[in-house]
């Protein structure tokens, strides 16, 4: 895995050694390029959410690019070390916070917060339903911005909604077995 484009470009990233009973499935570099040529005129000094974070690929990819801070939530802790190793290998330490929770309750502490965002990527895993829990409980808080829009990653056999409540599907993106869905608010 490396930082396609930016600052950091070419850098290779750190991913860790799995056991065969878990899988971390990290955004194709065709895909996550594609992602970042779609977002091209959100992405300047953007406020860049990345749940499912893993470690840190697609945040750490928009920081590259000019995102002026990037969270990252991911609950497996043994992830969390090498996302922030990814973090400091990059020097993007200084534009970033790490959330070691599960993503439900970090979108609710963030929403507490009153943290708002112009761009939330959604890494879930494949065909598990914390994907369409994580599209209710965004479309129930206020932490996406004004013209922001919202990236659910999910396989092609997933069937992903067209709405969940003020978050309307405009557009997919399909590449191999990925699928891209594109969600922005609607008052």
């Amino acid at each position: 895995m490396r930082v396609i484009a930016g600052s950091a470009k070419g850098k290779e990233l750190k991913f860790p050694k799995l056991s065969k009973d878990k899988r971390l499935r990290p955004l194709t570099g065709r895909a996550k390029e594609a992602l970042f040529n779609i977002l091209v005129n959100k992405n300047p000094d953007a406020r860049f959410l990345d749940l499912f974070a893993g470690t840190g690929s697609v945040g750490i990819e928009a920081l590259s690019r000019g995102a002026s801070l990037a969270i990252f939530v991911e609950i497996d802790r043994k992830i969390v070390e090498i996302l922030r190793e990814n973090l400091a290998l990059t020097g993007f330490q200084d534009r970033a916070e790490v959330y070691a929770l599960d993503a439900i309750k970090a979108l609710k502490v963030i929403d507490n917060a009153g943290g708002k965002f112009d761009i939330v990527f959604i890494g879930a895993p494949y065909g598990n339903p914390i994907l369409e829990a994580a599209l209710k409980t965004i479309s129930e808080t206020g932490i996406v911005d004004n013209g922001g829009v919202v990236i659910a990653e999910h396989s092609s056999r997933d069937d992903v909604p067209e709405s969940f409540g003020n978050l309307k599907k405009f557009r997919d993106a399909r590449y191999g077995d990925t699928v891209l869905s594109f969600y922005s608010t609607e008052d």
